[in-house]
């Protein structure tokens, strides 16, 4: 409609602008023919393209191997943090049965240490184990002196 009209219009303009050869040479070559300057500049955008192309598939590649890189290290750094969860879980565990075993020592020594202030201060004696080192027993005992 309105494009059909101008696109009409602009070739009608074209067509009166050329000359008879013109239209000749036209008709003969659609395309017309290139001039070297055309010829390089063709060439000079393949070249571009091409190495665009290039560059694009070179990135995409060098992202991907500092993608894999990074993955590496978070899977060695989730590695390390679950082991060190893992040993902190089994040290607790270690320290609450250490803990259960001091408390009934505890509590044993507590009954001993009440049943000790009860009595008089003789059956505690008795009652009482020794803990004096085997040494220090025999340094007690009467030492012979030998005279030269």
């Amino acid at each position: 409609m309105i494009t059909e009209s101008i696109t009409t219009q602009v070739l009608h303009v074209i067509f009166l602008a050329l000359t008879s050869t013109e239209r000749w040479r036209a008709a003969r070559h659609p395309f017309g023919a290139s001039s070297a300057a055309e010829g390089w500049l063709t060439v000079f955008a393949i070249v571009a393209l091409i190495t665009s192309v290039i560059l694009v598939f070179w990135l995409i590649a060098k992202h991907r191997r500092s993608e894999d890189r990074l993955k590496r290290k978070i899977f060695e750094i989730t590695a390390a943090a679950e082991k060190l969860l893992a040993d902190y879980r089994h040290s607790k565990e270690r320290l609450k049965r250490e803990v259960a075993g001091l408390t009934t020592t505890n509590e044993k020594l507590r009954l001993q240490i009440a049943k000790l202030s009860q009595q008089t201060p003789a059956e505690a004696s008795e009652e009482m184990p020794s803990e004096e080192s085997e040494e220090v027993q025999e340094s007690k005992q009467p030492v012979a002196i030998e005279e030269n």
